[in-house]
């Protein structure tokens, strides 16, 4: 099953691969949790703390979506159904006050955690290779026919040093 979302997101959304150099960096916002980009094209995916009043996030819908067409000049644009089913749409469940965790559609084996509280920004963390990373960005890696995801880079900062970090998730297929 994972394997069938997998190919069809990535037929969808991804016919090549090229370098990550050029990839434009989505302007900054106040509730920016993190973006993901593709071997594809520029355009890119956006995740955003929905934010009510100071650092309270809405409990109905915590994390907005959207994509950057940059095809377009770079206008936003809401995501398809496909995309938000089969890829990039959130499935959020709140654990605490301003926590939730999620899954994102495409792969939802992967666990990522939203805090927001206290002094910090909203931020997302997720376990990567043995490595607890607060989240900046993605970037998915795929074969030459556009057909699945080799692996994905995550960037971010080690969340016991604050160092930044980027780590690689091999895809097991």
């Amino acid at each position: 099953m994972r394997n069938s979302l997998l190919f069809i997101l990535f037929m969808a959304v991804v016919t090549g691969c090229n370098a990550q150099e050029g990839y434009p960096v989505p302007p900054h916002t106040n509730g920016r949790l993190f973006y993901i980009q593709h071997a594809n094209n520029h355009n890119t995916f956006v995740y955003d703390a929905n934010l009510l009043s100071g650092k309270k996030v809405s409990d109905a819908e915590p994390i907005k979506v959207h994509r950057i067409n940059y095809k377009k000049g770079g206008i936003k644009e809401e995501l398809s159904g496909l995309q938000r089913k089969m890829a990039y749409g959130v499935e959020c469940i709140k654990t605490a006050a301003n926590t939730f965790d999620f899954t994102l559609a495409a792969y939802p084996a992967k666990k990522f955690t939203l805090k927001v509280g206290g002094e910090a920004s909203p931020h997302v963390t997720v376990f990567i290779n043995g490595k607890n990373i607060i989240l900046n960005r993605m970037f998915l890696f795929c074969n030459k026919l556009g057909t699945g995801v080799s692996s994905i880079n995550f960037y971010g900062k080690d969340a016991l040093t604050g160092k930044e970090i980027t780590e690689n998730f091999v895809v097991k297929k």
